[in-house]
């Protein structure tokens, strides 16, 4: 019967923490969707209460967060096989504006005030929403925006050029050490390493970084004790 307390307790709280996150808003969840939010802040409550000995019981800590565990896997399959139930669990993004109208009852709804709502777009390069066709927030808390067509960046297409593929460059040094898997690749050795390090004159161990760039080229980027501060 207590072990049946246990499972239950668990299940209510997550619920009612659910309940809770979703009445506060996206604001709170940042880079996590609002059940993975949930799920961190309750597991790692339990776990501190273990381990600082909040438990009379360890097995009521420990049963609770198996039990939580169980939940967010089924759930994840659930939702992975219902669009109905990961827009339940997850929510749905919201237009925030739209063709040069702010959406006020949306705001309302995602507990967001216009201040908090153009600071995002500064905060994003747009100053002026004449700028933006769409802003959208998204369900992780995030916000996205679509400028309209006049103020998009460039991009080759619209350029009309042919450019050639790039390809990443090759680390060849990392803090002194040589990748001589690298080295093998670009077609080179460790000899044919060492005479170029000579010829900058820059020893192996003072190098914090050594790759070669697509066109062949080669950045070296070596110890220094210039100081910098950000005023």
């Amino acid at each position: 019967m207590q072990i049946l307390e246990y499972i239950i307790i668990p299940i209510i709280s997550l619920v009612v923490l659910f309940i809770i996150t979703k009445m506060m808003g996206y604001r709170q969840v940042s880079q996590l969707n609002m059940y993975d939010y949930i799920n961190g802040i309750t597991i790692g409550s339990i776990a501190s209460e273990l381990v600082m000995g909040g438990f009379d019981n360890i097995l009521q800590p420990l049963i609770a967060m198996i039990v939580y565990a169980i939940v967010i896997i089924f759930l994840s399959k659930a939702a992975a096989s219902s669009l109905k139930l990961r827009k339940l669990i997850d929510g749905q993004a919201v237009v925030l504006y739209e063709n040069d109208q702010i959406y006020n009852e949306e705001l309302e709804k995602a507990k967001l005030d216009l201040d908090e709502f153009l600071m995002q777009c500064r905060i994003a390069g747009y100053f002026n929403l004449n700028e933006l066709q769409t802003v959208v927030l998204e369900t992780n808390g995030s916000f996205s925006f679509f400028p309209k067509e006049k103020y998009r960046p460039a991009v080759v297409n619209d350029l009309n050029i042919t450019i050639n593929k790039v390809k990443l460059p090759t680390v060849l040094i990392k803090q002194g050490i040589i990748f001589h898997d690298n080295l093998s690749i670009i077609g080179q050795d460790e000899t044919w390493l060492e005479n170029e390090l000579n010829v900058r004159g820059i020893p192996l161990s003072d190098v914090i970084l050594m790759f070669q760039e697509d066109n062949s080229n080669l950045a070296v980027y070596s110890v220094n004790e210039v100081e910098k501060v950000f005023d």
